[in-house]
């Protein structure tokens, strides 16, 4: 399993996708290797059964805030693998997040 430096798990959307740039899907496919690793990652401490912490959740908030500002530029145009790449990532976070009030709500009701 690859491990991370703190800095990766704290860090926010640091992807710039400026109207000056021409061509932003490179960029865009890098940010989504990363943010997909960053998510596999939390994915697999939700399957062990421990909790996500809040800076984690944060995070996975922010992508989904990060990405709807990203498609709302309509001066950006993206291909269809990255369009379908993106929605893959979002419905990921949409699962896990589910996952995680399940969880939070089982554990809530195990301790009551």
């Amino acid at each position: 399993m690859q491990t991370f430096a703190p800095e990766f798990y704290m860090q926010d959307c640091a992807l710039d996708l400026s109207t000056n740039s021409a061509k932003p899907a490179p960029l865009m496919g890098e940010y989504l290797a990363m943010a997909t690793k960053r998510l596999q990652v939390i994915t697999e401490q939700v399957s062990r059964g421990e909790s996500v912490d809040k800076d984690s959740h944060d995070w996975m908030l922010a992508q989904v805030d990060f990405l709807t500002d990203v498609f709302g530029n309509e001066t950006l145009e993206f291909e269809d693998e990255v369009r379908s790449n993106v929605l893959q990532l979002v419905l990921a976070i949409a699962n896990l997040n589910e996952q995680i009030r399940h969880q939070s709500s089982a554990n809530a009701a195990a301790s009551a």
